[in-house]
């Protein structure tokens, strides 16, 4: 029997996050269903998706060479089509094509993606079916504003948790579940709890942009630098790493690391003893499993998923952009004697454990799709 064909479609880029959940919910989909990821923007051969998913068939943005050339005689082009170029092929495919020839739709994006709306009313012209799973923070906004109505034209939005659904309780014909995230290659990772004696070595690990706004965390580490035992250790690269080194170089107990593949980076954390998140928005965020399937201690802002993960640990928060309240929650951490770490690792572990295992998220992707295909 023929498999069903699904297209993942949204903004992906080359590393992060939300590429690694692309290619974990193709993987999960891909036991049942013929599965190809889609990028409306320009990616690079060397990408997460691919990294992590290597069987997958990935396509992303394309110009095609009439374009390019119409551009630079600066004559007008087309730009409400979308052309799509498959990875290591020739093949070249329009958006409104790729969703003619599929079962169903399933969105990865924001809500305010470019394309979001042109992909919706595409699916909705040739009735396909549409799963939208949000990413990012679901800020309030006017959600009976006319722009948004294209909205209840998809079957089902998948969110990471109650706190960034309150858009859509509002309208109750806008229809959601919420499903967090797992560790992609958990299978492959050593998840003994490794025993802290002091928390000392702190690290972030995302990509360097102002939203993830990791200068927060350099500037309480700054402010602490006599407290020389206590180390911070920064892995991920992007548009802020030149910015964040000029404002770390006169401190020693900084180190970063640059892009590292996921598998080194799993090793690298695995010797640190404590995540630290200063994200402004976020929707997961990803790195918090990690720490969490390591048993790692994690101080964090109150982003994303994160305060439905952690419902009853009071001590782990700070505010956003407040580098004074996380130079004294470091403080406070690298106090806990290690006993309290103990325990700290044991609740960490096992509300991933409980609640994230792969098996368990994969099953949730799987039961959703199979309810509209």
């Amino acid at each position: 029997m023929k498999k069903a064909k699904i297209a993942i479609i949204g903004p992906f880029n080359n590393r992060g996050g939300r590429e690694i959940e692309v290619a974990f919910i193709a993987d999960s989909l891909s036991t049942v269903y013929d599965v190809t990821a889609y990028s409306t923007e320009f990616m690079e051969k060397d990408n997460d998706i691919s990294l992590v998913n290597p069987s997958l068939t990935v396509y992303s943005k394309f110009q095609p060479l009439s374009s390019k050339i119409k551009t630079l005689l600066g004559k007008s082009i087309r730009y409400d089509k979308v052309y799509l170029k498959k990875n290591d092929s020739r093949s070249v495919l329009e958006l409104e094509k790729v969703i003619v020839d599929v079962d169903l739709v399933f969105i990865l994006a924001q809500l305010t993606s470019a394309h979001t709306k042109k992909i919706i009313s595409l699916a909705k012209k040739y009735l396909k079916p549409v799963l939208f799973r949000t990413t990012g923070t679901i800020t309030q906004r006017d959600i009976h504003h006319p722009s948004f109505d294209y909205l209840e034209d998809v079957n089902l939005f998948i969110n990471h948790s109650e706190s960034n659904s309150i858009f859509f309780k509002e309208r109750p014909s806008i229809f959601y579940k919420v499903i967090d995230q797992c560790v992609f290659n958990e299978e492959f990772i050593n998840t003994s709890i490794e025993p802290i004696n002091q928390i000392t070595q702190f690290y972030a690990a995302s990509r360097l942009d102002k939203n993830k706004d990791i200068v927060t965390i350099i500037r309480a580490f700054n402010s602490i630098s006599s407290h020389s035992h206590l180390q911070l250790h920064v892995i991920g690269d992007g548009p802020e790493m030149n910015q964040l080194q000029k404002i770390a170089q006169h401190n020693t107990n900084i180190k970063f690391y640059g892009h590292l593949e996921h598998n080194a980076m799993m090793e690298v954390i695995s010797h640190l003893d404590c995540l630290i998140i200063s994200s402004r928005e976020e929707s997961g965020p990803y790195n918090a499993l990690e720490a969490m399937i390591l048993g790692l201690p994690i101080i964090s802002t109150r982003v994303g998923a994160m305060t439905s993960r952690f419902t009853n640990e009071d001590s782990i928060w700070f505010d956003a952009q407040d580098w004074k309240a996380l130079a004294h929650k470091v403080l406070e951490f690298s106090s806990y004697d290690q006993n309290t770490i103990v325990q700290i690792q044991k609740r960490n572990n096992e509300i991933y454990q409980t609640y994230h295992l792969k098996e368990t998220i994969a099953k949730a992707y799987l039961d959703a799709v199979s309810l509209h295909i």
